[in-house]
């Protein structure tokens, strides 16, 4: 009887710890993220998403309004007129007008989940109601994108928590997901915090697109499959997966994919078994998922299975070897130098002497992404960190294989220098904006193809090129170089003077950054021309500091300090406890 006791209380004092463990690390990670948020939005593509949701919360309905409809916002106003514009004169960009009213293209889970952070922001805005007139006046008479720019307090609300959030979350999945393929304690640490910080991954815990929501809710679909696969499932796991991968198609459509991959692998279990039960579960728990999809569509476009997007057959369109290899090895934006840790973890996942649990679905959710967008005209991904299409699919195999494998302990030298390159990678990410990079590759991409040609050394159609392509794959444009040369250049005196007016002239930009003189100073000797993407603004508290006068070390520090201890002192519970239940075991 005393050893019954004694054993009782021994296991729930495991799972006290565990719980606390999960606490600590989660928000410790969660604060950490928030150190390096944005704090503005940084794509256009969130931009649209975010007046959208902004209207669904306060109107009900996600279209954009222009100002003769009511529109209340001058970004949402200048968001409608945009699509609206395109519209006309060809071809549509960002989303369709239907019965005169104009909606986003971009995935509708995304606008639902913003809209979540509406309120929040609002009562926030009421504490610091001249932001948005701070920040007009800081930004004049130079060029400021009202619809990526404001509501300023909307969008800080947004950036600085939702990545991070989900990101957070990720993070607990995986060490989850590891624990269930047999991973130690340790192990399990090890490998979530490899994939979370030494990946391209990592940029999704601060990136206001959808991918990182979306990879959460794979993630979290991911966790009861695996449970299912092995035997270990409860009575709710398969409608559980059905209902988070269901979440995750509405954050990014082509995790449709994801859906029909689980499905098969329980086609496969539940034929094994000569059980169907949990393949009509997981079918019932994305059901509701699907009437949202199919609602939603047809409420706005009249149609259910029409989202706004134009015709594939627009986009994809490139040949298909040529992006295969510019996706796995191209120095912009490649993979396997965006994710240092594949270079170990595929050659593992090709030993097949080597016994690895879910190996073909390891290959298929990280080959899946390479093979819809190796043809797609935009396969870089846009304004956002290495090939976004790609980060679920070099997760998922990540996920799989490293907590079976564990090559620190055969390759620990070996994985030591993979996991330092890794974190470089991670580190250039932060040291400089995208959107900024990016418009700068842009010019001295033009620059350097015009002059080009007018030397001779290439024909017209040759200097014909698109510079995202271009930039996406060039080594003379990547930017883990061009980072470290925009940061050094992200200062008083280089892209902008002692007033925060833009420096403008080749010298201080493509020429600082690339090494390459304008063609023609007007179009190519900009500087950045968006004020958060010059002097560390790019940081939320760099981006406040400024708007307000504020020392901007006085404002991270507090997260920082915080972070950085929750986060050490959750981990390592993680790492010694002994009872693997965590907050996240809901399936």
């Amino acid at each position: 009887m005393t050893s019954e006791i004694s054993k009782e209380m021994s296991t729930q004092g495991f799972e006290q710890r565990n719980h606390k463990g999960n606490l600590l690390a989660w928000f410790g990670t969660f604060l950490l993220f928030v150190c390096v948020a944005h704090g503005n939005f940084e794509t256009t593509d969130a931009g649209f998403s975010m007046h959208s949701a902004r209207s669904l919360w306060n109107r009900g309905d996600s279209a954009l309004l222009t100002a003769a409809q009511g529109g209340d916002h001058i970004g949402e106003i200048a968001a409608a007129e945009y699509i609206r514009h395109w519209e006309s004169v060809g071809p549509r960009k960002s989303g369709l007008t239907f019965n005169d009213r104009t909606y986003v293209w971009y995935p509708m889970g995304h606008g639902f989940l913003m809209a979540l952070f509406v309120p929040m922001a609002e009562m926030l805005e009421k504490l610091l109601p001249d932001a948005d007139a701070r920040l007009q006046q800081k930004v004049q008479p130079f060029q400021q994108s009202y619809l990526e720019g404001s509501p300023v307090v909307l969008q800080a609300t947004i950036s600085m928590l939702l990545p991070a959030m989900c990101f957070a979350t990720s993070l607990l999945l995986l060490y989850r997901i590891a624990r269930e393929l047999g991973a130690a304690q340790q192990d399990a640490v090890w490998s979530t915090l490899a994939i979370g910080m030494t990946t391209q991954a990592f940029a999704l815990g601060r990136e206001q697109l959808s991918d990182g929501p979306g990879l959460m809710f794979v993630l979290a679909a991911m966790l009861p499959i695996i449970r299912i696969h092995l035997g270990t499932q409860s009575r709710r796991s398969a409608a559980w997966a059905g209902l988070m991968v269901g979440l995750a198609m509405l954050l990014r459509y082509q995790n449709m994919f994801s859906v029909l991959t689980f499905g098969l692998l329980l086609v496969i279990v539940c034929a094994r078994r000569k059980n169907f039960r949990d393949l009509y579960m997981f079918a019932l728990g994305g059901a509701p998922v699907l009437v949202v999809f199919l609602l939603t569509n047809y409420l706005r476009f009249g149609n259910p299975i029409v989202t706004g997007y134009p015709t594939e057959a627009n986009w994809f369109s490139a040949p298909w070897t040529a992006g295969l290899c510019k996706m796995l090895f191209g120095a912009g934006r490649g993979v396997m130098w965006f994710s240092p840790l594949l270079w170990l973890a595929v050659p593992y996942a090709i030993q097949w002497r080597r016994r690895i649990k879910l190996r073909w679905l390891a290959w298929v959710l990280f080959a899946t992404p390479l093979l819809i967008f190796m043809s797609a005209q935009g396969w870089q991904g846009g304004q956002a960190w290495a090939i976004r299409y790609a980060t679920p699919g070099v997760v998922s195999l990540l996920a799989i294989v490293l907590p079976q494998t564990k090559p620190w302990h055969t390759w620990p030298q070996l994985w030591r220098s993979l996991v330092v390159v890794g974190w470089f990678v991670s580190l250039t990410s932060l040291v400089a904006p995208v959107r900024g990079q990016l418009q700068l590759a842009s010019q001295a991409i033009t620059a350097e193809r015009t002059q080009a040609f007018e030397d001779g050394r290439i024909t017209a159609d040759e200097a014909v090129v698109d510079p995202a392509d271009r930039g996406g794959w060039h080594i003379d444009y990547t930017p883990l170089i061009a980072n470290w040369r925009y940061a050094l250049n992200s200062r008083t005196n280089f892209f902008e003077d002692e007033n925060q007016k833009p420096r403008n002239g080749s010298k201080n930009g493509i020429v600082a950054i690339y090494g390459v003189k304008a063609f023609d100073e007007g179009k190519q000797g900009a500087v950045p021309s968006h004020w958060a993407d010059r002097n560390g603004r790019h940081l939320w508290w760099r981006f406040w500091g400024d708007l307000y006068g504020v020392n901007c070390w006085l404002l991270v520090l507090p997260f920082a300090v915080l972070g950085g201890l929750l986060a050490l002192f959750g981990w390592r519970q993680l790492s010694q406890s002994s009872d693997s239940s965590t907050l996240l075991d809901i399936s």
